[in-house]
């Protein structure tokens, strides 16, 4: 076999690979995070529902199988599950972030309470939908302005407005089922990075210009024009 077409040979396998890895990356785009409470006490506090109930019933516990997902190709993310109160009733949450930023824009309010804000490794969402159902009651993100004043959902260490851990906390506008505003609710979670989640991979196109590039050396070494 000769040296081209050899070359060629290489640059077909090349190409097959490329595409595989952006097949892989596009899988890949996709983290998964269990969640948990950012507090672990006698009325621990995942979500909170304000003036929906009073003292501990207010404040909901996060199952098991509730996800926080990040969409790194589109700079989404979603957050579903249930949580429980003491009285027994289930929130059903099923919300969408939107507007990524990897830093707050000026006017914008970083919730402190777990920690300092640190751009480097929080990431903030300034758009969110979606609903919580309690026990069939349904209440939903305000449109106008899901999240309450200038805060956004932010995600990082210490972002859950509790501890140092790594999590994410929000304040939401809320409409009650007859589509009243009443005051706003909050999330503040930890996160777990679950099992078998890749680490979203390079674009394949990228990996098929290095492969490229590395045909060419070797093309350059071989004296091939």
């Amino acid at each position: 076999m000769n040296r081209v077409l050899k070359l060629t040979c290489a640059a077909a396998a090349m190409t097959t690979v490329s595409m595989s890895a952006m097949a892989t990356s596009a899988a890949a785009s996709t983290i998964d995070y269990a969640v948990t409470d950012a507090t672990d006490n006698s009325c621990s506090h995942g979500l909170w529902t304000n003036t929906v109930g009073s003292g501990c019933s207010r404040k909901y516990s996060f199952q098991d199988g509730t996800t926080f997902s990040q969409d790194t190709d589109t700079g989404t993310a979603t957050f579903t599950g249930t949580a429980i109160n003491v009285d027994g009733k289930v929130a059903t949450l099923d919300l969408s972030f939107s507007g990524f930023q990897d830093a707050l824009d000026p006017g914008q309010a970083y919730k402190a309470g777990g920690g300092a804000y640190d751009p480097s490794t929080m990431d903030f969402y300034s758009q969110a939908s979606g609903t919580i159902n309690i026990d069939g009651k349904i209440y939903t993100l305000k449109p106008s302005d899901p999240l309450a004043g200038t805060t956004t959902l932010q995600i990082g260490p210490g972002a859950n407005d509790k501890t140092s851990d790594f999590g994410g906390s929000a304040w939401l506008n809320i409409l009650d089922p007859h589509g009243w505003q009443i005051p706003h609710w909050d999330i503040n979670f930890d996160l777990a990075r679950k099992p078998g989640t890749p680490v979203p991979a390079p674009g394949g196109m990228a990996l098929f210009g290095f492969a490229l590039l590395g045909l060419w050396a070797a093309r350059r070494r071989r004296g091939v024009a």
